[in-house]
């Protein structure tokens, strides 16, 4: 495969914004007027960011940026082999964890979390149920893995719902010409039904179905939950949301999903019952705490990266590793605090449990002086080091936009292309940027 082919068709990657390239210029201006009807849609859908409150209001609205694009036809089979694979790879770390001492002692996983995956009876069984991974690069030769998040249905929800705005709205006999397929994540219930599907093929009763808990932080994550539950009610289902510490022994829950990672681990201290219902599958959740506490963990990068556990993978994993995830180490145990400061501008350093770009430092962005203090505090000791990659840059009038890739995958299926876009270097959402939709081409196995 030639690595210079791009991600994204040259021909159909259309950005509406005052300065960006226009090719072809016709279709430039078909997204213009399309972005303002799909933006009257999410008004009056109030269509909001995922960490708005439950009620729609006190949040802002879900910020789509006025370009479709279209992932270019000879890179979307490799470039799908390449997820694909890192997923399974991914599956392989949180199989292996409780039974490999090396790796155990590397991801250093808390011990709040330690102690509920070891409980899990079949860890051999364990899968990474729903995955959203996070890509740089725009090209085959050029595109890395950056993050896995387990912990992101509601984001995929609101872009899904967005490609159908962009499908009906005037641009929508472009997008048929192009002949881009339905995304499994546009169906308007794709999620509740892969829930209840994921109780019915783990034995939960058709009565026990007709209920499921939605386990969430209230404060931050309410309007996200709020999407599922109205999914769910559409299916016939009564959504139940609770924070995991409220279960109580005597609940009749039996499926539920989970849509929490406490960075202050000492919240699981509360949430006794409700880790003893999930690991004695008394109540089923996809992507179950010994998957989630592993995978989430950012060293999980590092141990994909890392020569000393190459042992865990196949000859063609490897090959398929080395082309898609960027040098990784853990800061004090694979690379040392000298080599990190004497390559500042190569390295991107992260907390290993963090979210939203908040524990994210790039050290071509910080001062030589700042970037040796903060590799060299005992606090960043076991932080994730990660080659910084070259970020697709689009420049308009007023500045430029940086953008990435997002894939999210369901039961090792990509279920959709998303992106996002941003005037700084952390493209996430929360930090102000915004998504751009992208489509998988004809012929892509969705």
């Amino acid at each position: 495969m030639d690595d210079d082919v791009p991600l994204l068709d040259p021909e159909r990657d259309l950005l509406g914004m005052p300065g960006a390239p226009e090719h072809p210029p016709a279709g430039v201006e078909r997204v213009r007027r399309a972005h303002q009807e799909v933006r009257a849609r999410i008004r009056a859908d109030r269509l909001m960011d995922a960490s708005a409150p439950p009620d729609g209001t006190g949040g802002e609205l879900f910020r789509a940026m006025p370009g479709v694009a279209m992932v270019h036809p000879p890179a979307e089979p490799e470039l799908r082999r390449r997820v694909t694979n890192a997923v399974r790879c991914l599956e392989r770390l949180v199989q292996r964890y409780p039974y490999d001492a090396e790796l155990q002692d590397f991801l250093d996983v808390p011990q709040e979390f330690r102690r509920w995956i070891l409980r899990e009876p079949e860890p051999e069984r364990l899968r990474v149920d729903f995955c959203r991974l996070d890509l740089l690069g725009g090209t085959l030769g050029t595109v890395r893995v950056l993050e896995f998040n387990a912990s992101s249905p509601g984001g995929m929800i609101s872009v899904g719902t967005v490609n159908r705005y962009w499908r009906q709205s005037s641009l929508g006999g472009l997008l048929t010409e192009w002949g881009v397929p339905d995304a499994p994540f546009e169906r308007p219930e794709w999620f509740a039904d892969w829930l209840i599907g994921y109780g019915r093929d783990h034995g939960v009763a058709e009565e026990d179905r007709r209920s499921v808990g939605l386990f969430h932080h209230r404060s931050t994550t309410g309007y996200e939950m709020q999407q599922a539950s109205e999914q769910l009610r559409r299916r016939g289902c009564t959504p139940v949301g609770l924070e995991p510490a409220d279960l109580g022994s005597d609940s009749a829950l039996r499926l539920g999903y989970l849509k929490y990672f406490p960075l202050n681990v000492r919240k699981v201290e509360s949430w006794e019952t409700f880790c003893a219902r999930l690991t004695k599958k008394r109540l089923l959740v996809p992507n179950a705490l010994a998957e989630r506490w592993v995978a989430e963990n950012k060293l999980c990068l590092a141990a994909l990266s890392d020569p000393r556990f190459r042992r865990l993978f196949t000859p063609r994993q490897l090959a398929a590793l080395d082309a898609f995830v960027p040098f990784s180490r853990k800061l004090g145990d694979g690379v040392s605090t000298a080599e990190a400061v004497a390559e500042r501008a190569r390295f991107v350093l992260k907390a290993p449990y963090g979210c939203r770009g908040e524990s994210v430092t790039v050290g071509a962005e910080t001062s030589p002086e700042a970037w040796q203090q903060l590799v060299g505090s005992a606090d960043r000791r076991g932080w994730l080091v990660q080659e910084r990659i070259g970020t697709p840059v689009v420049e308009v009038t007023g500045g430029r936009y940086f953008r990435d890739l997002v894939v999210p995958v369901l039961d090792g299926r990509i279920i959709g292309y998303g992106s996002r876009m941003s005037q700084g270097h952390l493209l996430n959402v929360a930090r102000g940027g915004g998504s751009a939709t992208v489509f998988a081409p004809p012929g892509a196995d969705g």
